[in-house]
């Protein structure tokens, strides 16, 4: 079995100072320095780690779509975050590739028989789609981020109600 695609979609970098680091891509690639923001909070965009709801207030994220391939460059903030985690643990650099797959059952069974790693940790809904961080660094040395078509109107509205309670 395999994750059924060999089309990346992002990789993602986490840094301690994602200014200063989006001011060397930009003089490095001849651009203008990309814009920084916040992650969404999960009003916009629901995130469970180990099934708890989190609040990302201070991660800041950046972009920089190259002709074959986005790039993500994430500063966590001090609340704990996947992206934190990575940090403290292995430092700056490369955290994970991300992949659009057509059939989840399958790639989560792809990712479970290949890395030994049975669950997500990590997972995100959008109205048209999910992504879930499989925390595969110790077979691969980087994470897997598993990027999935769907309507989650329902789940999302399920999470958002039990914010509100």
């Amino acid at each position: 079995m395999s994750l059924g695609t060999m089309k990346v979609c992002h990789i993602a970098f986490v840094v301690k100072d994602i200014e200063g680091e989006m001011e060397k891509w930009a003089m490095l690639l001849g651009i203008e320095k990309p814009r920084i923001w916040n992650i969404p909070g999960p009003e916009a965009a629901p995130t469970l780690t180990n099934d708890q709801i989190e609040r990302y207030q201070n991660c800041r994220i950046s972009v920089i779509e190259f002709e074959n391939l986005v790039m993500e460059v994430v500063q966590p903030g001090e609340e704990p975050s996947p992206w934190k985690t990575h940090l403290q643990k292995h430092g700056e650099g490369f955290q994970h590739i991300s992949f659009v797959v057509p059939d989840k059952k399958a790639a989560y069974q792809a990712i479970s028989d290949s890395c030994g790693v049975n669950e997500f940790y990590h997972i995100g809904y959008y109205p048209g789609m999910s992504y879930a961080f499989f925390d595969t660094y110790d077979m691969l040395k980087t994470e897997l981020n598993i990027k999935i078509e769907e309507d989650n109107t329902a789940i999302i509205k399920t999470i958002l109600g039990k914010i509100e309670q």
